[in-house]
Order: C-alpha cells, then structure tokens, then sequence
C-alpha cells in the first residue's frame, strides 16, 4: 500500500512538474488518458488501479504553491484562467506503462492526429496544452 501511496504521488509530483515547468515536450508521451471513460470510471481507475493516476489541475497549480514557484494570487489566477476555458478540472493518467512500447501507451503511433481526437487514449498535453500553458501566460507566469 505504502509504494502504490509513493507511486501515485510521484506521478502527481511529475505531472505538477511539467504544468510548472511548461515542459509539455518533454511531458508530452507520459500523459496518457482516456477520455472516453466517464468520470465514474476514472474516479474507479484512479483510487483502485496501480497503472492510473487521477490528478486535479488545481491540486496541481496549488502545490506550485507549496514548493515555492507561484505566488497565491498566480495560482489563484491560472486556476480561474484554467476553469474559463471549458477543459477537464482533472485527468486520470496512466503512470504504469504499456509493455513493449518504452513504457508509454502510445509511444508507438503514426498516427498523432489520434492523439487528440477524443477516442481510445489521448495525450492531456496535445489535447489541453493550449488551455494549460495558455493559463498561465494570461495571468503573466512565464516558463
């Protein structure tokens, strides 16, 4: 219980990296999700799957916070910026990987214009990326 507990936070901790530090690229084939999986479903993949991580967006902005890289009123601000844009307040990522496919799910795809059609897995940068980092230059924080 104890390394799944440490799991999920690392996986949470590099995901509020990556929102933090604007690094989508680097980020981009490690966030994989399902979007057609309802919010019943990943509420159940993200609290009793070792693979899934459901990580809040405004958990993630608020623990720049704490560590130190916004100010309250910045996170305050990306948050209201980040909920008037009609994205998900929250994905449920895969953190285990696919076997046999550098431990991503879709590492593999030729086909990147599946990455955002909203079918199957997506990727939360390619599909959000815009709406995230856009967040946060509205409200002046620069990467």
């Amino acid at each position: 219980m104890f390394s799944r507990t440490l799991t999920n936070v690392g996986a949470g901790v590099a995901l509020a990296a990556a929102l933090a530090l604007g690094t989508g690229a680097a980020a981009y084939a490690h966030e994989c999700y399902n979007p057609s999986r309802s919010d019943k479903g990943d509420a159940k993949a993200g609290a009793n799957s070792q693979a899934w991580f459901t990580l809040v967006v405004s958990d993630a902005i608020q623990g720049d916070v704490t560590g130190g890289v916004l100010t309250q009123q910045q996170a305050d601000c990306i948050k209201a910026a980040y909920a008037g844009t009609g994205a998900p307040a929250s994905f449920t990522v895969m953190v285990k990987g696919a076997v046999g496919q550098d431990g991503v799910i879709a590492a593999h795809n030729p086909n990147l214009s599946h990455s955002t059609d909203g079918k199957g897995i997506d990727h939360a940068f390619a599909a959000y990326g815009e709406q995230i980092f856009g967040s946060y230059a509205a409200c002046g924080v620069e990467f």
